[in-house]
């Protein structure tokens, strides 16, 4: 593995070439039922917001492949960019059969976002799915982000029949965003999911984890655009039972009590009386049927 580090706006940035992309999925968060992820797929190692509200309490903070990789940075400060993963994607694509490529769901991503800020500079997700759009018949890939960057690709996005666009939006709440850190903001979220949809991108919203939120918050969620709704808390959206959560700055940050997950069981109860699908947690994550899907005609 060849890497080059170098530093940029207070950013070190590891330039890495790679020899596999997906993480086979046996167990865990995206191996769960009813319909559990084959494979993980991650641009970058490490992410360019864990400065901002998210990465307070972001999970893959604590895990391997992070505290394997961070050589003494704090989450936020060093991302490692997988520059020939569209290469090695497409290669690994094509060399499978079209029965192993119909048993594929990739989850992009689960411990990095792939459209972060580097991507508009390395490109790496876009790359990425240029190698999809080659192969028509994957079962489903998630792209899943907080960046309004990920409008730049929706015409990409378009052409590749069994992939989902998923936008975090863990609040309504602005002043909530500001306190642990900023970011991008919940009104270019939401303008995210209605251009999404509006461009007949299949969408989902996941509320993950759920944040102290205004009262408009389910109507706002419901008359976004989505198709389906996923709500966790910290408890069970950790991994851990909220361990995870416990180490992290947000825990020390928060002024309130973030183990209560009383509020978001209320955002799910009231969202259920949508026409949308809802889904909590890991069977929410996990909860996409796309035979049914292809049944009602949502995707090719």
């Amino acid at each position: 593995m060849l890497i080059v580090t170098k530093r940029s706006c207070k950013m070190n940035i590891s330039l890495r070439q790679i020899k596999s992309i997906l993480t086979p999925q046996r167990k865990g968060f995206l191996a769960s039922a009813p319909f559990p992820f084959t494979h993980s797929l991650s641009p970058y190692t490490g992410c360019g917001f864990g400065k901002s509200s998210c990465g307070t309490f972001c999970y893959a903070q604590f895990m391997p492949n992070w505290t394997n990789f961070k050589q003494g940075e704090a989450w936020g400060e060093l991302v490692g960019v997988k520059e020939n993963a569209g290469v090695v994607l497409q290669e690994t694509l094509t060399n499978m059969s079209h029965s192993e490529r119909a048993k594929l769901r990739i989850f992009m991503a689960s411990t990095t976002d792939p459209y972060q800020p580097l991507e508009s500079t390395y490109k790496v997700t876009q790359h990425c799915l240029d190698a999809f759009s080659l192969c028509t018949d994957l079962d489903l890939l998630i792209i899943q982000t907080r960046s309004p960057l990920v409008m730049r690709d929706f015409d990409r996005i378009q052409s590749i029949p069994y992939a989902w666009l998923s936008v975090t939006i863990e609040t309504d709440n602005a002043k909530v965003v500001t306190h642990f850190g900023g970011g991008p903001t919940v009104k270019k979220r939401l303008e995210v999911v209605q251009l999404a949809a509006q461009a007949g991108i299949p969408v989902q919203i996941v509320v993950s984890p759920c944040l102290p939120y205004t009262s408009n918050f389910a109507e706002r969620l419901v008359e976004s655009g989505a198709r389906r709704i996923v709500v966790d808390d910290f408890i069970e959206g950790d991994g851990s039972g909220g361990k995870r959560t416990s180490n992290s700055r947000f825990a020390t940050m928060a002024n309130y009590d973030w183990r209560d997950n009383k509020p978001a069981r209320a955002l799910y109860e009231k969202l259920l009386c949508s026409s949308l699908e809802i889904g909590w947690s890991t069977a929410g994550f996990c909860g996409i049927d796309t035979k049914r899907l292809k049944q009602q005609s949502f995707l090719p």
